[in-house]
């Protein structure tokens, strides 16, 4: 997949901005920090998953003092398959967002995953030693743009989710009986149970392929392994969250939320059956993050047939050279477009951009 082009109206720090992309494949934007180099890998990320990659309100990415943004690429498949594809979010006079492919108007859960990426970010590089909602949110960004229906499986479970809930509350108050939770407990276990099962999937194939990659990196590691951290676990998944669910109705009740279920779950790596975040140094943390980003590369070309474009926002300069250099070549037959605030060295395969006074100007 490539992008062509990319025009941004009233978005971020931005009120006009059309790009055209040559045949380089790594685009490359330089600038000084706050210059709006980070607004456009978020303006491909709309585009590729309908929300900003950094967790951003869709009202908050408005430019200040207009009414609406708009974000339009044009795009080359791997098949040499050209569409367009837009999204547009507006304030007054309500709220509201669309997405349109082809200028025909398209839900956003058939337009997530149109434009295929890999979003690597500076907080990316403490994935094993963060929160886990951040490694939550990195599967499931991977698995929304692999399966079609992962998407919509995730919010159908947090509908179900926030319906226990309030009704968690209602009992807390005296409103509402404990037994009223068994519908929604049957509803939340069968989704959930297909979400656990997606994710067990993807990281048992992402382990399978991880010691491949470390080994091309020059850091070969026979006993890495991802362990899924589950807060319901059992050889039938729907009927192990089933009964995690029951098993603590009461202290949900205390606590007026629901305390089991994928949405609580973790994973973690191991190294001969040893925590990567307790025993592995900094740097070989980010080694393994590099070779799990190519595994998910790699993924995509086998289920998707179709090769994501890479996004790498500010991270080069959080890598030694070795790594830097291992990165840029493992992706040369991907689209990659890169911030940094230092320049770089041109070559034929690099376009350079200039980022700053509210422009981009190509060098």
């Amino acid at each position: 997949m490539r992008i062509s082009s990319l025009s941004l109206q009233h978005f971020r720090s931005y009120d006009a901005l059309e790009l055209t992309f040559g045949d380089q494949g790594r685009q490359f934007f330089y600038g000084d920090n706050g210059s709006g180099k980070t607004n456009i890998v978020e303006a491909v990320s709309l585009l590729s998953q309908g929300r900003s990659c950094l967790k951003a309100d869709l009202q908050d990415v408005v430019r200040f003092g207009d009414m609406f943004f708009k974000v339009r690429a044009q795009i080359q498949s791997d098949h040499q398959e050209s569409r367009s594809v837009e999204c547009v979010f507006q304030v007054t006079p309500k709220r509201a967002s669309a997405y349109f492919i082809q200028d025909v108007r398209t839900p956003l859960l058939a337009f997530i995953g149109t434009i295929p990426t890999i979003i690597f970010l500076p907080q990316d590089l403490d994935l094993f030693t963060g929160s886990p909602s951040g490694r939550r949110n990195f599967l499931d960004s991977l698995l929304s743009q692999l399966k079609p229906d992962y998407a919509a499986l995730r919010l159908d479970y947090e509908r179900v989710l926030k319906q226990r809930n309030v009704l968690l509350k209602r009992i807390a108050q005296g409103e509402s009986k404990e037994s009223e939770l068994d519908v929604w407990d049957n509803e939340l276990a069968s989704t959930g149970a297909l979400i656990m099962s997606r994710r067990s999937d993807a990281l048992l194939a992402i382990s399978e392929l991880l010691p491949a990659e470390l080994e091309r990196l020059a850091e070969p590691r026979t006993g890495i392994s991802i362990i899924p951290v589950c807060t319901a676990t059992g050889d039938d998944p729907k009927q192990a969250l089933l009964e995690s669910l029951r098993k603590y109705r009461s202290r949900d009740v205390i606590l007026q939320t629901t305390t089991t279920g994928p949405h609580r779950d973790d994973w973690r790596i191991e190294d001969q059956g040893k925590d990567i975040s307790v025993i592995a140094s900094r740097g070989q943390q980010r080694s393994i993050l590099l070779a799990m980003l190519f595994v998910n590369a790699a993924l995509f070309k086998t289920i998707r047939n179709e090769r994501p474009v890479i996004l790498l926002d500010d991270v080069l300069s959080e890598l030694d050279e070795h790594h830097q250099q291992a990165l840029l070549s493992h992706l040369q037959d991907h689209q990659v477009i890169i911030t940094s605030t230092h320049p770089v060295a041109q070559t034929d395969d690099l376009a350079a951009w200039e980022v700053g006074g509210g422009g981009v100007m190509r060098l």
